[in-house]
């Protein structure tokens, strides 16, 4: 299978697992084995090569990660390539403390699946009888159940039940597993599949019914003495995210449905969900009229997003242009102007309305107009070539009742000289922002795209997703400024349960409460399945 296929693989089995992080086992490890091995193959092969005169002779090899407790339930393959002389191959699970002399499951926190016997052993020389003895050409799989605490193997693509579990699977949380095969004769060779090629058996269904499994238990998790409180709880939960949102209508229909009184302080939603709108529209010069109008000082402490919407409102205007035919003049006038003014922002030029400045703009934006009306009046003409430096070319375009407007224009220039300034007034105040860099880098080189920037290598500027974040972060400045949380509740609730599960993924194994062994105590059951429906909540949903 290929590189890109593995990952894709094994993607959709253990997608809550994030590989950045809490990498997945994908090969023996070259590190954690005993000298007696030998690896091959990208060392997913492994050759016993010790003399196999005594148990003493046992050689055993870890995978070079441990199994991510976010999976689960994880599951890998050996195939016996051959069996050697005696047979004495055992395929399982143990921890870094494991002795690499001993194999896994005759030795405490390890356990093993025995090819000669076919027995099962955990922490003990002295197994019990379990399955078939293996042979060679045989394939053996082992599927760990971190949700139930239960092991089980396959072979040849069969499951043969469940090994271990409940009290038998007593490992620390704390401590990592690892897949790991022990060897102990002559000419034993075996061969890992840790997801590199699809496993012989049918693991996706197993995940697929323990997501059903886990589910019907956060369903039936009873909560007690609360029934009465949980209506009002969670009709308060929707209610607040709704107004913190700004969905006035939605909220005062949620009110009327569930026999809500809307807080009187938070009837400001209505300004709020205005200007959201009008950014998510575009709209943005009307959304910072209306914020200044609304919450005059909010943009003034918050100077950083007051520059971001203008950007903004300068990428719309670019964007109005697309498709449309427009001279040739006002687009060079255009580019002279920014350009001019960048090359001055960047070698720190003191940002001062300067008469030679002034004249500079005028000169270029004079010329705009004269050729703008020139156009208008004698239609379309042949070109003329001019040199720069203030002398604006006089190549002349048929200007349809589409083209681009010379207040447009203007307003581009305008716009992109307040930037500037308004840019080099931020940095002298709170230093460089690479952020606020790139996206003016990126929105002044759509002058270069104004045929069609809806359509160019910068059309990733006008995505919805970017008025999104811009929306939120304006909605989240003027809860600030009225001493309102800039998150709702059921916003800092997800973030808690996130967090939550990030510490529990690398240090508590998650497990359902023991229903076929021995019963476990009020308070060990309720934090078992607390602990469940927090953790698979995320997981599967």
């Amino acid at each position: 299978m290929a590189a890109t296929s593995m990952d894709s693989y094994l993607q959709v089995l253990y997608s809550t697992v994030d590989a950045k992080k809490t990498p997945l086992p994908t090969s023996w490890s070259c590190k954690d084995k005993d000298n007696f091995i030998k690896l091959s193959h990208m060392q997913l092969r492994a050759h016993y090569k010790g003399y196999s005169l005594s148990v003493k002779d046992t050689s055993c090899v870890r995978s070079d990660h441990p199994i991510p407790l976010a999976c689960g339930l994880y599951y890998f393959e050996v195939k016996v390539i051959d069996k050697g002389i005696k047979g004495s191959i055992a395929i399982g699970i143990g921890t870094k403390k494991m002795n690499l002399s001993v194999l896994p499951g005759m030795q405490k926190n390890s356990f093993g699946y025995l090819g000669n016997s076919g027995g099962k052993f955990w922490g003990s020389e002295v197994g019990r009888a379990y399955g078939p003895p293996f042979t060679t050409n045989d394939t053996i799989g082992c599927g760990v159940n971190l949700v139930a605490r239960q092991i089980f193997y396959t072979k040849n693509g069969k499951n043969l039940g469940e090994a271990f579990s409940g009290t038998l699977f007593d490992v620390s949380p704390v401590l990592a597993l690892y897949p790991t095969v022990g060897l102990q004769s002559k000419g034993e060779v075996v061969e890992a599949n840790f997801g590199q090629s699809r496993f012989l058996y049918n693991i996706k269904n197993d995940i697929k019914e323990l997501k059903k499994k886990v589910a019907s238990s956060i369903i039936d998790f009873p909560i007690k003495n609360e029934h009465s409180r949980l209506p009002a709880v969670f009709h308060s939960l929707v209610s607040s995210y709704l107004m913190h949102q700004g969905y006035y209508s939605t909220a005062e229909s949620f009110a009327r449905c569930t026999g809500q009184e809307l807080d009187k302080e938070l009837l400001s939603i209505k300004s709020r969900q205005r200007i959201q709108d009008l950014v998510s529209s575009g709209r943005m010069e009307e959304a910072i009229n209306t914020t200044l109008a609304c919450y005059p000082t909010l943009l003034d402490s918050h100077s950083n997003l007051f520059f971001l919407l203008k950007v903004h409102h300068f990428i719309e205007l670019i964007g109005t242009l697309n498709n449309k035919s427009f001279s040739a003049v006002s687009l060079e006038a255009a580019t002279a102007s920014l350009f001019a003014l960048q090359h001055e922002a960047e070698n720190d030029v003191e940002m001062k309305e300067t008469s030679s400045r002034d004249s500079h703009l005028d000169t270029v934006t004079d010329s705009a107009e004269d050729d703008y009306h020139e156009m208008e009046a004698d239609g379309p003409g042949p070109s003329n070539a001019f040199a720069s430096q203030g002398n604006i070319s006089r190549t002349r375009r048929h200007v349809t009742d589409e083209g681009l407007n010379r207040r447009t224009v203007m307003r581009i220039i305008q716009l992109g000289r307040e930037l500037l300034i308004q840019k080099s007034t931020l940095e002298k105040q709170y230093g460089v922002n690479e952020t606020n860099n790139d996206i003016l880098a990126k929105a002044f080189s759509l002058i270069s795209h104004t045929n069609r920037p809806l359509e160019g290598p910068l059309s990733e500027l006008f995505d919805t997703t970017q008025r999104e974040v811009l929306g939120d972060a304006i909605n989240s400045a003027i809860l600030e400024a009225n001493q309102l949380p800039k998150k709702s509740a059921l916003h800092l609730i997800i973030g808690y349960v996130r967090e939550l599960l990030l510490i529990m993924a690398q240090n508590v194994v998650p497990c359902l409460p023991n229903t076929t062994r021995e019963k476990p105590t009020k308070f060990s059951s309720e934090l078992m399945t607390k602990r469940t429906c927090i953790r698979t909540s995320d997981l599967y949903f």
